[in-house]
């Protein structure tokens, strides 16, 4: 590799760590004010900073050197305590991370760079100003006076700290230890209260299983402990197990073959109290649960080619089961079986890729504090956000999509929902107004709320809007939902003064539009002057759906495992006309909607259920199998086709449709 092509890894890994950082500085300020540790979030801003400041010095990125040191010149003013954190610091800080965001853009992408000037002097304010008042400069001063006369001499100091033993020991246990009910890891329980312990299992001396003897151990433990304890406190420990097993205090690391290069650190279970797991029976995820794990630098496009191999190699999959039907393989077989174990291996190593692309929500979230503070200054608005969730992962590809919709969301959350001070306090309200967001998994589904306590919405404004924009036909009536529906329409607006934040009539038409091209639902609430909820339901990942594929009038479609209720053997005097078009089914002592299609002796009846709890029931005429598919787009492979989201390839190369239970269920009722 040449010089070039090692700068330029080196670029990548730096514009990367920017990336983090950027968002470190995002998530510390949209916190601060809120705090009650303002000083270690301080700490936390400076570090990032400086960790720019850094890297752009060795690359030479003096634009970006410059800002950054004199955006750490001022933090530090803060860090001293010359300066208090207020409304307007955090408001110059944010600006200052989007001008250092801009900067790295120039310097990464080529992007045009914005003029900084107006930064700079906002950031040279808090170091011209000092913010402490005469009389604090003149205690200050004197205080340092005071200081200046004492004279310092250093003293060394015995702490008295007792010095570190390690202790290489190897035991080996007796049947007669197992039989009186103990056990090893009890004994490394203790050991580990005395320092650091560390734990390998030699097994070398097991033999096969022909001359195996059930009344002998054949197990030893070698351990290596650093503790400040002599070496009397640590026999006493293996004496108080009597005879039961052996142990041995090796003098030197020599005598054992360099096993402390061999031994792996004991850890602690989570699902266990005190248990301790060692090198042998390691949990498999015991990489994931230890919160020093290492981690690797990888570019998302390798990811994704891997995603893709994985989604073809279940379209293999289902290629070789279907052979094996027409080849008459019998369940049970050593092919049925072999192919079982590589189901599970397959299924396996989609989930894991799968988590490689998967990343908490929290980053979506931090960016919205900043959207509220800023939407709550421009409407003057008194607004406490709140942020339930933020731990729950979701696939990059959706999660990058996410930002415009709920920007637009929170945005008209303040501007429509919340309502001004003195109004909220005639409605008995404070004045403050609360915003949640929220995000949950439900149903195998990724679902987030948007949630404010304001005055709700108001139907009959918003028909007529309707009516005043076009949008509906006058003398059209409309049910509750309908209404509520009409606010996603292109170049609806219930202001009429067109604001910075909204009016426009586009924020809630592109809502819908992103959330619906992934694979998305959205639906709204509201009770009248107590708020509105908007309530967005996604699928987990954009590649692969677990679904259960049947077959009717000889086509195969596929309906989302998450959204079937139960399959039965349909009862035809279970089916009631309520008249010519509506047709129920007795269901649990509950009628619900039944599609009433040709039926034979062997229909099966399908209940399924959407987001909104609502049941709806089909008549199928054959349930193939519940399995994993590949989503394929309709849409960019062909058109958009109402009542289906997407598709899917099938072992046999035909294509199965797949059901969008909320639209099927909505336009059936």
């Amino acid at each position: 590799m040449n010089d070039q092509d090692s700068l330029g890894e080196i670029r990548q890994i730096f514009f990367q760590e920017c990336e983090e950082n950027l968002s470190v500085l995002e998530e510390e300020l949209g916190s601060i004010e809120s705090s009650q540790d303002k000083f270690s979030k301080i700490n936390a801003i400076f570090r990032a900073v400086h960790s720019i400041k850094g890297g752009a010095g060795a690359l030479g990125m003096e634009k970006l050197v410059r800002i950054s040191h004199l955006f750490e010149e001022v933090l530090d003013k803060f860090r001293s305590g010359f300066r208090n954190i207020d409304q307007d610091a955090v408001v110059i800080f944010l600006k200052t991370t989007d001008c250092l965001a801009e900067i790295i853009s120039f310097y990464r992408s080529g992007s045009e760079l914005i003029e900084t000037n107006d930064i700079s002097d906002d950031l040279c304010h808090y170091l011209n100003d000092t913010g402490v008042s005469d009389r604090d400069s003149k205690f200050i001063s004197n205080l340092t006076k005071e200081i200046d006369e004492f004279e310092f001499h250093p003293v060394k100091i015995d702490l008295g700290l007792p010095e570190e033993n390690t202790f290489y020991i190897e035991i080996s246990p007796t049947l007669s230890f197992y039989s009186h009910g103990d056990d090893v890891p009890n004994l490394f329980i203790f050991l580990q209260k005395k320092g650091v312990l560390t734990v390998e299992l030699d097994a070398a001396k097991i033999p096969s299983l022909t001359s195996f003897a059930t009344d002998v151990c054949y197990l030893k433990w070698k351990i290596i402990l650093r503790t400040s304890e002599a070496r009397e406190n640590i026999e006493e420990i293996f004496e108080w197990s009597g005879g039961d097993f052996s142990y041995e205090f090796i003098e030197s690391p020599s005598a054992t073959d360099s096993l402390e290069l061999k031994f792996l650190p004991t850890t602690k279970h989570e699902n266990s109290n005190d248990g301790l797991v060692g090198p042998v029976g390691v949990n498999r995820d015991h990489q994931y649960n230890n919160k020093e794990y290492s981690t690797v630098r990888i570019y998302t496009s390798r990811v994704d080619k891997l995603v893709d191999l994985v989604s073809e190699l279940i379209i293999n999959q289902g290629a070789i089961r279907s052979q094996m039907k027409l080849s008459n393989v019998l369940p049970g077989s050593s092919l049925d079986i072999a192919m079982s174990e590589l189901n599970h291996l397959t299924q396996e190593l989609q989930e894991n890729v799968m988590a490689m692309r998967a990343h908490p929500i929290k980053a979506v979230f931090q960016r919205m504090n900043r959207i509220v503070r800023e939407a709550a200054r421009l409407s003057g608005k008194n607004v406490v956000f709140h942020t339930e969730g933020e731990e729950v992962e979701i696939d990059r590809s959706i999660m990058e999509k996410l930002s415009e919709p709920l920007m637009h969301l929170i945005r008209n959350a303040i501007d429509h929902g919340i309502e001004e001070p003195n109004v909220r306090e005639d409605n008995g309200k404070n004045k403050e107004g609360n915003l949640y967001l929220r995000a949950f998994i439900r149903s195998g589904r990724f679902v987030i709320e948007v949630e404010d306590d304001g005055g709700g919405l108001n139907s009959d404004k918003i028909y007529e809007k309707a009516l005043s924009r076009g949008i509906i036909v006058p003398g059209s009536h409309l049910g509750k939902e309908e209404i509520q529906s009409l606010i996603f329409s292109p170049g609806f607006s219930t202001l009429d003064v067109v604001s910075d934040l909204s009016g426009r009539g586009v924020g809630m038409d592109v809502v819908k539009k992103n959330i619906f091209e992934m694979g998305g639902k959205i639906s709204v609430s509201y009770e009248e002057k107590k708020g509105t909820k908007f309530l967005i339901s996604l699928p987990m990942t954009l590649s692969v759906l677990e679904g259960l594929i049947f077959k009717m009038e000889e086509q195969k479609f596929i309906v989302p495992i998450s959204n079937v209720i139960e399959a039965f053997l349909l009862n035809e005097k279970k089916i009631f006309r309520i008249s010519e078009f509506d047709m129920k089914y007795l269901y649990r002592n509950e009628l619900i909607p039944i599609s009433f299609k040709k039926k034979n002796d062997s229909s099966i009846c399908l209940v399924l259920e959407n987001d909104q709890k609502i049941k709806h029931a089909i008549i199928v005429d054959e349930l193939i199998e519940q399995s994993r598919f590949v989503i394929k787009s309709i849409e960019s492979n062909y058109k958009k086709i109402p009542g289906f989201s997407s598709s899917s390839i099938l072992g046999d190369g035909s294509v199965a449709l797949i059901i969008d239970v909320d639209c099927y269920i909505d336009n059936f009722i």
